[in-house]
């Protein structure tokens, strides 16, 4: 498979796909793969086109996380001033970056999710408006377990996505996630049945996401966000507005 491959980007009418190509290392994400999604993303909002994005995994999983193997980039790093501790080097930056992008993207975003959602493939998922997982998926964020610094955003956005009582294990403890425990908590919002593949079991719910009006639903999705990012300050002035 060649390099350009280890992201695919199908349209399926008003729907766009990206999908995680390398199934050779469970998908998990590189320095290249997380520029390759950020500019997909940029793209994608500015698509008229595309009314949803989804995003997924080829072969036996979504994403197993950081390629903790992959080699260091030859040549100049256009990032290297962002490197973080313990040998990472840019990709938390490049991470927190991306899923910032996605996060507020206007459109719909879907995570569908199998086999395995861990480490930045877990906190791709939390900057998604929905996530759909299969039963028997382990889903979370062991990084802890290996001394890593998880430092690319879902400290924030996990408490908001579910209770604190349930959050403490999830991030200081590395526990995983089966699908009826990530519905029963609040953090996926469907179990998929898997039929052929995944992105075929959420067709149904990706063309119901598509018939929505896009301006309606992208001032609702800026008001929610909005009102999540702020201060009580600047609350207050949202509502004297």
């Amino acid at each position: 498979m060649s390099d350009i491959d280890a992201l695919r980007i199908e349209d399926d009418g008003p729907i766009r796909h990206l999908i995680l190509n390398r199934p050779e290392k469970l998908n998990a994400i590189d320095v290249t793969q997380h520029e390759r999604l950020m500019a997909a993303f940029v793209a994608s909002e500015r698509d008229s086109n595309i009314r949803v994005l989804a995003l997924s995994g080829e072969g036996r999983g979504f994403c197993a996380g950081d390629d903790l193997t992959a080699e260091k980039r030859k040549g100049p790093d256009p990032h290297t001033k962002r490197a973080v501790d313990l040998e990472m080097g840019s990709g938390p930056a490049l991470l927190l970056d991306s899923c910032a992008i996605l996060r507020r993207l206007s459109k719909p975003t879907v995570a569908l999710m199998h086999g395995v959602a861990l480490g930045s493939g877990y906190d791709y998922s939390l900057s998604c408006d929905f996530r759909l997982v299969t039963r028997d998926i382990r889903y979370g964020d062991p990084r802890i377990d290996r001394a890593l610094w998880a430092a690319e955003g879902w400290s924030y956005k996990l408490p908001r996505l579910a209770n604190q009582s349930v959050v403490t294990p999830i991030a200081y403890l590395g526990h995983l996630m089966d699908g009826d425990r990530a519905v029963e908590i609040g953090l996926a919002h469907a179990i998929i049945e898997i039929e052929t593949d995944v992105r075929a079991a959420a067709r149904s719910f990706l063309d119901r996401l598509s018939r929505l009006e896009p301006k309606t639903y992208a001032a609702t999705k800026a008001a929610i966000l909005d009102a999540l990012d702020a201060t009580f300050e600047q609350s207050l002035a949202m509502g004297a507005r």
